[in-house]
């Protein structure tokens, strides 16, 4: 299932005992490889005290979920990095649990520019920066939209700026359906399935009553889980995000009214918040 409208671009740069990142732009490889040939020790994140975790993209749950024609391979031909279009929640995961036990770090700042991805990436995400246990604070930049606002929202706080697209709360199993297409060309359709739902989603056939009706009662269940987990934290209630979550956006302003966000800022306003709650000057290394 996707929770999800557009994709963004996505840089993250490696910093970390034995964290490669999710994904990197092919400008910053040479950077990567090196810091990859470097690491190894605990001390890796020994120079900053604040992690920004960057949700870029399409948030997917692992890399085999990532097209091999979006993957870019290093000097050395043996290590694989991401095009700058993907979240990979399994490397988050890992990231995150590396910077939790790590005293030095003091708290995380999530920078958001997602349209959405799997509901389930988007979950792991959500838990894993909740689970951190250290203060944290949200930007949505360009887009905090779908799991990428419930991303945003498992932070303390969030933040976006006035022109930010905000929320779509919901899910969607929206396809293609060629079949009339096929049915013009003269092509035929064999259904050779186990069962009658086995290939629901195939395009290439129409939908039938029975499997529209299977669908709506998933995305129902996911829209319930949704609303729940931005209800419970953003300390709301329940009723006020059902009303919400009609799969629109809003922008900024509007999101700061409806209770989706705490303030109207970007990265400056996220630091100085950061740096009065910890009470030192910050330093940041990324993820």
């Amino acid at each position: 299932m996707r929770m999800e409208d557009n994709f963004s671009p996505k840089t993250i740069l490696f910093l970390g005992a034995v964290i490669i990142a999710s994904a990197v732009g092919s400008a910053a490889a040479p950077f990567i490889t090196q810091a990859v040939q470097s690491a190894g020790s605990t001390d890796s994140f020994s120079a900053c005290n604040v992690l920004d975790l960057q949700v870029y993209g399409n948030i997917v749950n692992t890399r085999a979920d990532v097209p091999v024609t979006d993957t870019l391979m290093l000097n050395d031909a043996a290590s694989t990095v991401l095009t700058p279009n993907y979240t990979v929640a399994t490397d988050v995961q890992y990231g995150l649990k590396a910077a939790e036990e790590n005293q030095n770090i003091k708290a995380l700042l999530v920078d958001v520019d997602s349209f959405g991805g799997g509901s389930e990436a988007g979950q792991e995400i959500a838990n894993a920066i909740r689970a951190f246990g250290k203060p944290s604070i949200a930007v949505i930049h360009g887009g905090g939209v779908s799991s990428g606002y419930l991303v945003a929202a498992a932070a303390n706080r969030i933040l976006a700026l006035e022109d930010s697209t905000v929320g779509s709360i919901g899910a969607t199993y929206s396809f293609v359906n060629q079949s009339e297409k096929n049915k013009n060309e003269g092509l035929i359709y064999e259904q050779l399935s186990s069962g009658p739902f086995k290939d629901t989603f195939s395009p290439d056939k129409p939908l039938t009553g029975a499997e529209r009706e299977l669908i709506t009662r998933d995305l129902n269940i996911l829209r319930e889980t949704f609303v729940k987990q931005v209800a419970g934290y953003r300390g709301l209630p329940i009723e006020k995000v059902d009303a919400l979550a009609d799969g629109s956006t809003m922008l900024g302003q509007q999101a700061l009214e409806s209770g989706l966000i705490d303030g109207i800022g970007g990265s400056r306003e996220a630091l100085a918040y950061l740096e009065q709650i910890i009470g030192e000057p910050i330093s940041l290394c990324w993820q």
